[in-house]
This record gives structure tokens, C-alpha cells and sequence, in this order.
């Protein structure tokens, strides 16, 4: 197990839950010049320009613009005791033309960017796009409205009443080792060459370590053991929760593939994989994922 922050995860941000039930406080932030605007439209976020990539967070006071246009302003949470909130814009065709900044991907230009920063503006992607799909009560169907800061959607039906919560959909990631060899896979719609470990999502009534064991045989059809966690990463791209593994098996076994999901695995030696070519023959997964941090920890290890 390791205690690694990943990417999009941060160790500054206060989610400061206790606040979200005091709508005075929360507007007293919108006024704030202390308070801190990040702003997403689809599914990117405000960085300075083009040129010089940096996220551009908007001082609230000068924030009015933005509020004007936002479908939705959510508190985030505290960072240096400064507030946090995310400006959620309408996904309009073209970009909203605003007096500064420039729309960008985030996985894009999480490079440039340093841990707290990237984990604020995943954060508010995330929360943006539950927003935008849960705009009706999925009991009634009348439309919901925001409350708690915008962490909690009350449907505004007045026989229902029902209160929606942001999901997060846990999945399993995985690195199947054989001493000096580690299984990776590819599927037919990732970028050309790319590879990575297995991954799989939880089903009801299953373990996390189940889930593991099941995921594995069905994707390549072995069978592996010494499940043991290695840690987890936030993946709001756009609500999954990344539970990484570790786990052996046999390469002698067979690889009989769910050609629905892979098409192609085998097993790479050590030495191939530190001479990886990172081409469009072979590359690693994307230095952003918990799924590149499983490789490199392994690759680590001689």
C-alpha cells in the first residue's frame, strides 16, 4: 500500500461540509474578494491563455460577469482559508466570451498544473457534470434545484421531496505481475499503441477484491491471487473513483480474451517495458493515471 497522492487529488483543500447548510455564509462568499471563482463550460476549465497555461481562478468581487452567466455557483471548499467556489456555465456551442482566459481541457494540461490546482478544477468538472445530468428528479421527474452549497439536488416536486447526492462509481484497477512480467492490455478505441493494466467496475454485492478476481478472468481469463490494495485515485472523468490493486498470476496460463472489451493483452518483461518506445507502436498509460503510477511503482522495484 502506498500513501502517494495522485494527480487530481489534494492534500490543501477543506471541503469544509459543515458550511454548506449556512446559505449565508455562502453568499457572504460570493461578495468575498477573498473567495476564489473557478469556472467550467462542457467539460473544460478557465486557464490564463494559450501561451503561458495556467488555471485562472477569478477573485469573487470580480466575478460578476460569471455569476450573471453560471446555470449553478457551488462551494467547493476552503484552500489557505480563502474560499473556493466553481462557476458552472451553459454548454452553449461556442465558448461564453469572457474579459479573460481561455478554455481548456484539463487532461490536456494537467502537466502544467500542480497537485491542489488540478485536484480543484477535477473536482469542479465533476461536480459541473452531475449538475448538468440531474437537472429532474429521477423518482417524479420535476426538476430539482440546488441546495448545500450545491452539493445536494431537492426535487422541487411537493409530493416528493426527494434529495439526490453526487455518486461516485468506484472501480477497480489492477496490475497482474509474474515475477518479472506484468500483463497489459489494450483496447480498440485508445490511442494508437496505448497499453495499460485491467480495470473494471464494482457490481452490486461485491467485494473490491472480488471484483478484481472476476474483472481479470473475464477481460483475459486467468485467474489470479494475492489481491492486495495499492491505493486509489479520484477520476471525476466523469464520476468514477480509481481503487488500484496489485495482484499475481500465472503467464503460462492462457489468455483467452473478451474480444468486447480488449483486443489485445499479453504479458511484457521488465526490460521491455524500461525501453518502452512511447510511440504509436507502444506507449505506457498516461503519466495522470493511477494506472501509470501501478507500472512505474513496479517498474521501481529493481
Amino acid at each position: 500500500m502506498t500513501t502517494k497522492l495522485h494527480i487530481y487529488t489534494s492534500s490543501k483543500l477543506d471541503r469544509a461540509a459543515h458550511l454548506r447548510v449556512h446559505p449565508d455564509t455562502l453568499q457572504s462568499y460570493r461578495n468575498s474578494p477573498d473567495s476564489l471563482v473557478t469556472i467550467v463550460w462542457r467539460h473544460m476549465g478557465l486557464f490564463s491563455s494559450q501561451d503561458n497555461i495556467n488555471p485562472l481562478f477569478i477573485s469573487a468581487s470580480d466575478a460578476g460577469e460569471i455569476f450573471e452567466l453560471a446555470e449553478e455557483v457551488v462551494f467547493l471548499g476552503l484552500q489557505n482559508d480563502k474560499p473556493i467556489l466553481a462557476a458552472m456555465l451553459p454548454n452553449s456551442e461556442t465558448a461564453p466570451e469572457l474579459s479573460q482566459g481561455t478554455f481548456l481541457d484539463l487532461r490536456d494540461h494537467w502537466s502544467l498544473l500542480n497537485h491542489d490546482d488540478a485536484a480543484i478544477m477535477a473536482y469542479a468538472r465533476g461536480l459541473s457534470h452531475w449538475h448538468k445530468h440531474h437537472r429532474f428528479c429521477g423518482h417524479c421527474g420535476n426538476p430539482t434545484r440546488a441546495t448545500e452549497g450545491g452539493h445536494v439536488l431537492e426535487c422541487t416536486g411537493s409530493n416528493c421531496g426527494k434529495l439526490h447526492y453526487p455518486r461516485t462509481d468506484p472501480a477497480v484497477i489492477m496490475r497482474v505481475t509474474d515475477g518479472d512480467w506484468c500483463l497489459l492490455a489494450r483496447n480498440a478505441g485508445w490511442r494508437p499503441g496505448g497499453h495499460s493494466v485491467l480495470a473494471g467496475f464494482l457490481e452490486i454485492g461485491e467485494s473490491l477484491e472480488q471484483t478484481v478476481i472476476r474483472e481479470v478472468k473475464e477481460e483475459v481469463g486467468i485467474t489470479v491471487e494475492n489481491v492486495r490494495y495499492h491505493s486509489s485515485q479520484p477520476w471525476p472523468f466523469p464520476a468514477s473513483l480509481m481503487v488500484g490493486f496489485t495482484a499475481e498470476g500465472s503467464r503460462h496460463d492462457p489468455l483467452v480474451l473478451d474480444s468486447n472489451e480488449i483486443e489485445a493483452a499479453r504479458w511484457f518483461h521488465r526490460d521491455e517495458l524500461l525501453a518502452s518506445p512511447e510511440d504509436e507502436t507502444f506507449n505506457l498509460p498516461r503519466k495522470d493515471s493511477i494506472s501509470r503510477v501501478l507500472v512505474d511503482d513496479w517498474l521501481k522495484e529493481k
